[in-house]
């Protein structure tokens, strides 16, 4: 069957081969995520989820809002915190909702595509090294994507068949599995995290080409109705979401855009890391807006190929103007915003990555036939060696080691200067378990004025170099520099590429 003969709807009932699938597809990134999942430390992020969860409930809520976030994903995490507290364990929900993200792609380009299409669309989303690089954080964006994808899926099911769609609710055959997957996926992305708003733009974009296609093909009823249900669904959705909204502008005071001033500047370069990580199966450095050398080069421009093939295969249908939608709408309006404010980050644009995989998938999906087993057999396999490095290289700088080393040397009397003025944050939150808390044997400050004085006074300093996020580094040579007032460190211990910990001898008498 061509792509042209399924113009009226889907592509045939599913089979027992389509549900092994799935359950592979899930299968497979769910153990791509769950693979050394604890070997990577919290970075910044990360560390202040730990450090929201472990609030009361007043308190998550009030920091959350304070901070641009929805309370929703901190108060689940918290009540999962119940069962273990350990940082690789809450790191699992983000792992499951990961993984089902890669089966409801499946599902989605199963129905557009057929099998082929779902098989490589599903392959990409399980093994993309952003998507399980996020897999593994205690962070709600793979929740997100996962709300996208159920409301993709339900909206894809409304441009496959707009006069089901334009049906009057108690009609018996009106599609109330495509309004309903699409309203409450989108209410529970919008009510998890603000980077799904851009979601609702491309949906309601879809749904206006939806009824323009009804306005011009159908009797009048048939649109009216479809307009009906739209704006029933654009109202439920605002008034299950603007009140939280409108909790983040007032916890804001109007400074919405100030508060992102941390985000590297707009530039071609900057553009083309978030690219190659979001869609081209790169593996993004997480405190450097960088993407990592490539295990295999070729593999970025195979899915670029096959994306642009879907989306030529794809012209003229609904369903593809959805999934382009979907996939641009997101990337066009951070750049648009970044002209004013920079905003291109590759963890914003993470959802975007479900549609315009499903594209590829559809561009895969152009081969004959009995080459689907062999080209499948061969993404995988290209994938997986693609994937690999995410395990065994440092991606988040290893401030677990340097509280281990400070826990394990730092007396009465020391200070620990920070250069990161997070870094407290991060040697509170890693330090060892089974250990005195630093800050109860040492003090630690980002401020060097105190760390001079106390040294002076006659105690050791402890100096730590290294970021915690993204940011300005400041390079460990202009670190020295800065504090050369404390003379040469007695001991200089590197903590992985990015922490350097330097140890000041107190002065002796009469200097």
């Amino acid at each position: 069957m061509t792509i042209e003969d399924q113009q009226a709807g889907t592509i045939g009932k599913w089979s027992t081969g389509d549900i092994a699938w799935v359950l592979s597809i899930l299968l497979i990134a769910l153990t791509a995520r769950l693979l050394h999942i604890e070997s990577q430390p919290f970075w910044l992020d990360e560390a202040l989820t730990y450090q929201r969860i472990h609030l009361g409930i007043d308190g998550l809520i009030a920091d959350s809002f304070s901070n641009r976030h929805m309370p929703s994903y901190f108060l689940m995490l918290q009540l999962f915190s119940q069962f273990d507290s350990a940082d690789a364990w809450l790191r699992i929900p983000s792992a499951l909702f990961g993984a089902m993200s890669a089966s409801m792609v499946f599902v989605i380009a199963r129905r557009i595509g057929g099998r082929s299409a779902a098989i490589v669309a599903g392959l990409l989303m399980a093994l993309s090294p952003l998507q399980v690089q996020y897999g593994q954080e205690a962070r709600s964006y793979t929740l997100v994507t996962l709300l996208i994808t159920v409301a993709l899926w339900g909206l894809v099911r409304l441009a496959q068949n707009p006069v089901r769609a334009s049906l009057g609710i108690r009609h018996p055959e009106f599609d109330w599995r495509g309004w309903v997957a699409y309203v409450f996926g989108t209410i529970g992305a919008l009510d998890v995290l603000s980077d799904a708003a851009p979601w609702l733009i491309a949906a309601n974009l879809s749904l206006f080409l939806i009824w323009r296609n009804l306005r011009l093909e159908q009797p009048h009823e048939q649109h009216a109705g479809f307009r009906r249900s739209w704006l029933l669904s654009v109202a439920i959705i605002l008034v299950c979401c603007v009140p939280f909204y409108g909790a983040i502008l007032a916890a804001s005071d109007g400074q919405m855009l100030q508060k992102f001033d941390w985000v590297p500047p707009l530039s071609w370069r900057n553009l083309r890391v978030a690219a190659k990580s979001a869609y081209l199966m790169r593996i993004a450095a997480v405190v450097r807006f960088s993407v990592l050398p490539t295990a295999v080069p070729l593999l970025g421009l195979l899915v670029a190929v096959l994306g642009g093939i879907g989306l030529f295969r794809m012209r003229g249908r609904l369903e593809g103007r959805v999934l382009l939608l979907g996939f641009a709408a997101l990337p066009l309006l951070l750049l648009a915003i970044s002209l004013v404010k920079s905003m291109v980050l590759p963890r914003y644009i993470l959802w975007s990555a479900a549609p315009f995989f499903i594209l590829a998938g559809m561009g895969a999906a152009a081969l004959p036939r009995r080459l689907v087993p062999v080209a499948a057999t061969a993404l995988l396999l290209l994938c997986a060696i693609n994937l690999a490095p995410v395990y065994r290289i440092e991606t988040k700088p290893r401030w677990d080691k340097a509280a281990a080393t400070l826990a394990a040397n730092v007396r009465p009397g020391d200070t620990v200067f920070t250069g990161d003025p997070n870094a407290p944050t991060m040697l509170a939150v890693l330090q060892p378990r089974d250990t005195s808390p630093i800050g109860n044997t040492a003090l630690v400050t980002p401020r060097l004025d105190v760390a001079l004085a106390r040294w002076k006074q006659g105690g050791r300093v402890w100096a730590v170099n290294g970021r915690s996020a993204l940011g300005q580094r400041e390079e460990l040579d202009a670190f020295k520099t800065r504090i050369a007032a404390l003379g040469a460190p007695a001991l200089e211990i590197p903590e992985g590429k990015e922490i350097t910990i330097l140890m000041f001898a107190a002065p002796k008498s009469g200097t």
